[in-house]
């Protein structure tokens, strides 16, 4: 990728078609994936996370038109995900010691257990919440160069790809007649500061909601509008 600080824009759908179920929460914005992405291909890959910690300050722009540039509430021109006819549901994953394998374990001659009941070895039975569609897609103004070089090496989208969840069959970007990155039909697209949403004069809900990524800093979160 070249960090570059004028890019291509143009009107873009991106759609992401899909193998697996993915965890994500519905609004999935593909802001969030493009920079996680442009820190890995500056960075290489993640070896550790710092709890709390943005660590990464390599990258300072996305391959997006930005709104209100300069701002405290920016943000990009870019939607959250809307989603083909989708099914939530319910899963579980797991963690325990096969205990039928304890007698391998070396006590140092003495007489001992492996805990599950805490510690190092103890069992988990998590629920996981997943979203199953056939296809997830954002709208966006951005350089299709670019977001198609982010989005090459990207397999898997939401939480647990290890696990196989999320898993994407292919990337499909195309540029798009029409603008739909903020809203589309008098409908918002994503969240956007409520003064603004008040001056387009749409409908809207608000929500506590990152309003760019990093989406889970707290610098970045905020109350917003969001389509009812």
């Amino acid at each position: 990728m070249v960090y570059r600080d004028k890019y291509q824009l143009e009107s873009l759908r991106i759609r992401a078609h899909l193998r697996t179920p993915v965890i994500a929460d519905e609004q999935m914005p593909l802001d969030g994936i493009l920079l996680y992405q442009a820190h890995r291909d500056l960075g290489g890959p993640q070896v550790a996370t710092i709890p709390g910690d943005y660590s990464c300050r390599g990258v300072s722009t996305l391959p997006l038109d930005i709104v209100y540039p300069g701002r405290r509430n920016w943000y990009y021109r870019c939607s959250w995900a809307s989603w083909s006819h989708d099914v939530e549901g319910r899963d579980y994953w797991n963690k325990r010691f096969d205990t039928g394998y304890a007698s391998l374990v070396d006590f140092d001659g003495r007489r001992g257990k492996v805990i599950i009941e805490q510690g190092k070895y103890k069992a988990y039975h998590m629920p996981v919440f997943y979203r199953s569609a056939l296809w997830v897609e954002w709208y966006c103004v951005g350089d299709k160069v670019e977001i198609k070089y982010l989005l090459s090496t990207v397999t898997h989208v939401g939480k647990k790809g290890a696990q196989g969840w999320g898993r994407v069959i292919r990337w499909e970007i195309k540029p798009c007649a029409e603008d739909w990155s903020v809203m589309r039909d008098g409908r918002l697209m994503r969240g956007v500061p409520i003064d603004d949403a008040q001056v387009l004069g749409v409908q809207f809900e608000r929500a506590h909601y990152g309003i760019r990524p990093s989406y889970w800093k707290a610098d970045n979160q905020m109350w917003l509008a969001v389509s009812g």
